[in-house]
């Protein structure tokens, strides 16, 4: 029998962090540090650990903040970390104890969402979560655009590691309005400092001055190259850009371009719509490299969630959801422009809770899930009055990894 509790012990704490590190054993040194691990990398009564015959067999972790939904309004939020199972335990029911326990208290603390970035995509359906939001890797080659005009923005350069509070400030004031956007806890900072610290690169970051005070940021480092001086395709590295608007989000990319000692710009991450192929003068300049699922949603209060959440103009519909883990998400809804209910009349639709989430943010469309059998239709009308429900004018995103 599995047993599952939280963790509070000092010791205790570090040994679940030890398990989760022996679980994803390729993860590179110094991602998890070991110094003040409790003191500046934990919320207190957040850290869980399976226990099999006395031995410490898996763990789970979660950060407490809100999450944007369509429309602009914020719900409470979990960012769900550190799960890690040895594997001389797994296939024995540890990980479904974890989260079973997680989800519940959860709901008991009020959090309406809960979200993970994926080590495996075959996972975390079984337990209610479905991928909300997707990312690319773009690649921009300065050598195939025209001219690059001077930029009149005002910028001021500083190294990294000492405008942590300047991006701070920027992010609580000027934050970003975009459905999946979530809040940063002081934790996931801490984090960045730590592996910024333990970084052999140069890290900068460019602040925007608007107003007389920074309004947005973007923070890079150069990539590794033996022969970096001499190097005809110097890269720069996007670690973290943030522009709560397009003004600001184009005066940094114009800063970026104006740095003529780099032929190649990469964005780690960028949502799915990012204008940048359309703004530049050759779109072709640009390339996907990469397209990768981002934020893995859980949905752990329906009502609170749905409510929240901005509606397309279109009549109601009533969805049949499937929730084996969290009852009082189960049953049929009423969803609309004027909220969400209980019903009782005949489902329109039925889908699964992890169907739910993958619709919840508008990252896939409803017509995505009902070819890939993800949703049910019980009337055929259903189809397209859930899409225009569902529908969204910019896609999800997050933009941070935890």
């Amino acid at each position: 029998m599995v047993d599952v509790g939280l963790i509070q012990e000092p010791h205790t704490l570090l040994a679940a962090a030890t398990t989760f590190r022996q679980a994803m054993f390729g993860l590179p040194g110094g991602v998890t540090p070991l110094e003040n691990w409790v003191e500046e990398y934990l919320q207190p009564g957040r850290v869980y650990g399976a226990w099999l015959a006395g031995e410490l067999a898996g763990t789970t972790n979660s950060f407490r903040g809100e999450i944007t939904l369509p429309g602009g309004n914020r719900v409470s939020h979990a960012a769900v970390t550190h799960v890690g199972v040895l594997p001389q335990f797994s296939r024995r029911g540890v990980l479904r104890a974890l989260f079973q326990r997680q989800l519940n208290d959860f709901h008991q603390q009020q959090v309406a969402v809960a979200t993970l970035r994926a080590s495996q995509g075959t996972i975390y359906p079984r337990f209610g979560f479905g991928i909300a939001s997707w990312f690319n890797t773009l690649s921009l080659d300065k050598r195939e655009l025209g001219a690059i005009p001077a930029s009149a923005a005002r910028i001021e350069l500083l190294p990294a590691a000492q405008a942590w509070e300047q991006q701070v400030t920027i992010v609580h004031r000027f934050p970003e309005r975009r459905a999946g956007t979530l809040t940063r806890w002081p934790q996931w900072w801490a984090m960045q400092q730590h592996r910024l610290r333990h970084s052999s690169h140069n890290h900068y970051v460019a602040l925007l001055i608007r107003n007389e005070e920074p309004q947005a940021f973007v923070r890079y480092h150069a990539q590794p190259d033996e022969n970096w001086l001499y190097s005809r395709d110097r890269t720069l590295v996007v670690d973290d850009l943030h522009a709560p608007d397009a003004d600001s989000y184009q005066a940094l990319i114009g800063y970026l371009l104006q740095l003529d000692i780099t032929r190649h710009i990469t964005f780690a991450s960028r949502p799915t719509d990012d204008p940048l192929p359309l703004w530049v003068d050759n779109s072709r300049a640009v390339t996907i490299s990469a397209q990768r699922d981002e934020s893995w949603l859980r949905i752990i209060d329906v009502a609170t969630t749905l409510n929240a959440r901005q509606w397309g103009a279109e009549q109601p519909v009533t969805l049949a959801v499937h929730d084996p883990l969290l009852p009082h998400n189960h049953g049929c809804w009423q969803l609309g422009p004027q909220g969400v209910r209980r019903s009782t009349a005949a489902a329109d639709a039925s889908l699964s809770i992890d169907a739910l989430a993958t619709l919840l943010l508008g990252g896939s469309r409803v017509w995505q899930l009902i070819f890939s059998k993800k949703i049910e239709l019980h009337n055929p009308q259903a189809a397209g009055r859930l899409e225009r429900l569902f529908a969204v004018t910019q896609l999800p995103w997050a933009g941070l990894f935890f």
